[in-house]
């Protein structure tokens, strides 16, 4: 899967180089940081390696990075999702896209339409009719970007802090 934009070829990969999803994962741990502080810890490379690294061990995850040209500029984690039926829900499967992310300096650019396009195609192999996901409620970028590409709400989660 590529598009040509400002005569740069986006390709989109599968990959298991969980250092490179770490290093890809910065900027979006820095942002829910600062959102949420009392939430997120700051970014810690180590950290973030060796939880890809157990991540992309799962035989139910699955990992793609975005390239312009040679460089990495986004990425997504997928999770192919079984919930079983019980007496108040029919079974479920479905891909979760857990993570998502664009560097700032390639957004507006389609990489993270590609990568939406991607768990697509991904959940069709699958033959799963559903993507879920979720963002935080102070990112309105997510909030704008996953509307613009046909996410829905479907359920709310609330707190109150004591």
């Amino acid at each position: 899967m590529a598009i040509i934009h400002d005569s740069m070829e986006i390709q989109i990969s599968k990959t298991n180089d969980y250092k490179l999803l770490a290093s890809l994962n910065k900027e979006v741990q820095e942002l829910h940081c600062s959102l949420y502080p009392n939430i997120f810890k700051p970014y810690n490379e180590q950290n973030v390696v060796s939880f890809f690294k157990e991540i992309l061990a799962q035989k139910n995850a699955k990992a793609f990075v975005a390239y312009a040209g040679k460089e990495a500029t986004g990425y997504t984690i997928l999770f192919f999702k079984k919930v079983p039926e019980n007496p108040f829900q029919y079974s479920q499967r479905f891909i979760l896209i857990d993570q998502i992310g664009v560097k700032s300096e390639f957004r507006k650019n389609g990489i993270g339409k590609l990568l939406l396009d991607k768990a697509t195609e991904t959940a069709r192999e699958k033959q799963l009719k559903m993507i879920r996901l979720n963002h935080w409620t102070m990112n309105n970028d997510a909030r704008s970007f996953f509307d613009k590409h046909g996410f829905s709400y479907f359920n709310e989660n609330m707190w109150k802090s004591l």
